[in-house]
């Protein structure tokens, strides 16, 4: 807890996992996988064999 008795959140984004906790625990009171992506960009028409985006 800080000074004004509030707990304090930590929160380690690793390269597997990204794991969540309250300081002063011994261990993460969450842990999920670190997961990237992008957007998959899809034609809006097609034309013959050409798409139109």
């Amino acid at each position: 807890m800080d000074s004004q008795g509030r707990q304090v959140i930590v929160c380690d984004n690793g390269t597997g996992f990204v794991k969540c906790g309250y300081a002063g625990q011994n261990f993460p009171s969450f842990t999920f996988p670190s997961l990237v992506g992008r957007p998959i960009i899809r034609a809006a028409h097609k034309i013959g064999d050409i798409e139109v985006k």
